[in-house]
């Protein structure tokens, strides 16, 4: 391959997965503050990569330090700079494709060559990855309205009285607003029915099947409360090992 072009495989718009328990703790790379300011640009320099299946990992140069991130499919050219906003700092991270452990790893949803690309991309619509300028087309999601099915459960009676379900597995009817795929093992799955409570109207769904923005889907489950991941990601309510439904 040229090795002035990067192919990035997906990885993570993970890890500003939306319906979280917003306890997520940002680092500011420079100040190693635990909570940095999502406004922050950052300005980095490829220096280096490796392709790793799942993961791509870029080796940047910020401000004269060195670091590893990983980010979305992306072509990316050595020695160029770009720019990025919030990230998740992890530490200790295991690369089972690299076989290899980061003392510290930046996950991003993506790096612009233009902080007005960054910018636009930011203010994007919800679903698809974006990198390097890019937002991928998607499928435009109207308002949902979907009916109740025979023994499923809605968005609103879950989130209105979860402990009625927890531990129970149970029927969702949705469509699909938003899918991070091979994170952790798993597909992560979002999912709007258009009913609501106390404005929480998507249920975050894990799962190894495979599923589109756009797709009107039925899963049933294992329902989880209170379901911390480490790393700052607790979930009031999850929907653990999903299985899709004929």
């Amino acid at each position: 391959m040229n090795t002035k072009l990067i192919s990035f495989t997906a990885v993570l718009s993970l890890f500003l997965i939306v319906g979280c328990k917003e306890k997520t703790k940002y680092q500011d790379i420079e100040k190693g503050n635990e909570i940095a300011n999502a406004e922050i640009v950052h300005k980095i320099v490829v220096k280096d990569f490796i392709e790793a299946g799942t993961y791509d990992y870029l080796k940047v140069k910020e401000d004269g330090k060195e670091y590893w991130m990983a980010i979305p499919d992306s072509p990316v050219e050595l020695g160029k700079t770009y720019y990025y906003k919030a990230a998740m700092v992890m530490k200790d991270f295991v690369s089972e494709q690299l076989n290899r452990t980061f003392d510290e790893i930046i996950f991003s949803e993506g790096i612009f060559e233009s902080i007005v690309l960054l910018n636009n991309a930011q203010s994007a619509a919800m679903g698809g990855h974006m990198g390097h300028g890019q937002v991928k087309d998607k499928p435009e999601i109207k308002e949902v309205s979907l009916p109740k099915i025979k023994n499923g459960v809605t968005i609103e009676e879950l989130f209105t009285n979860p402990k009625t379900f927890a531990n129970k597995t149970i029927l969702v009817y949705g469509v699909a607003v938003k899918v991070n795929n091979d994170i952790m093992d798993k597909n992560w799955v979002h999912i709007v029915d258009g009913t609501k409570f106390n404005n929480k109207s998507d249920l975050t769904i894990t799962t190894l099947e495979n599923v589109k923005v756009g797709d009107t889907i039925k899963f049933n489950g294992k329902l989880i409360l209170d379901k911390d991941f480490g790393h700052g990601y607790k979930y009031d309510v999850l929907l653990e090992d999903g299985k899709l439904v004929k």
